[in-house]
């Protein structure tokens, strides 16, 4: 079984809590083979790449903590620096784009990202390829009126103890969502 797991583009590194030998990482793009991959995870922006190239995934798709429904930008710029003043964005877990440019381009496609409305893209999935898993503390991205808007279109959200930013308890929901083990060493 395989898994594609979908991280914003400015990140060019993730380090799991588990080993997941199964699981190909993507930076911003699904550039693997979505078609081939049994779940296509996507988490944060990471969501929204998924959703923006859903035709491409024929397997079942898991949304960690997406930043949605559709909000203004100053509203997103807010909840940014709230979740960087709070959660951090764990440098000992995440690389981030260290050339300007690329950041500047990555920057540039997370704004046309939070302007689109998924709404009808959301409606056409159908309901038995798509669950949403959100963090019940996060407050910043997947909150309280998102859970509300995917509860409205049907689409199943599970909770897991945590906030926005990847935490081994979100590696077990996902590992429980894809019905995957994973070893314990951490990668």
């Amino acid at each position: 079984m395989k898994r594609v797991l979908v991280a914003p583009g400015w990140i060019t590194a993730v380090r799991l809590f588990k080993k997941h030998a199964d699981l190909d990482i993507c930076y911003g793009r699904l550039d693997a083979e979505p078609s081939s991959a049994d779940y296509v995870i996507g988490v944060s922006l990471g969501a929204l790449v998924v959703l923006r190239n859903i035709e491409k995934v024929t397997g079942k798709v898991v949304l960690v903590n997406p930043p949605l429904p559709r909000r203004s930008l100053f509203v997103w710029l807010l909840r940014c620096i709230r979740h960087i003043s709070t959660e951090g964005l764990l440098p000992e877990r995440q690389t981030f784009v260290l050339n300007p440019a690329r950041f500047l381009l990555e920057l540039m496609k997370a704004i046309s990202l939070l302007r689109t409305d998924f709404s009808k893209t959301l409606d056409a999935i159908p309901k038995d390829r798509i669950v949403v898993a959100r963090g019940n503390k996060d407050i910043f991205y997947c909150d309280d009126k998102a859970v509300a808007f995917f509860r409205s279109k049907n689409i199943p959200v599970v909770e897991y103890e945590g906030g926005h930013n990847i935490c081994e308890k979100l590696e077990d929901t996902i590992d429980g969502l894809t019905m995957l083990p994973a070893t314990s060493d951490a990668c």
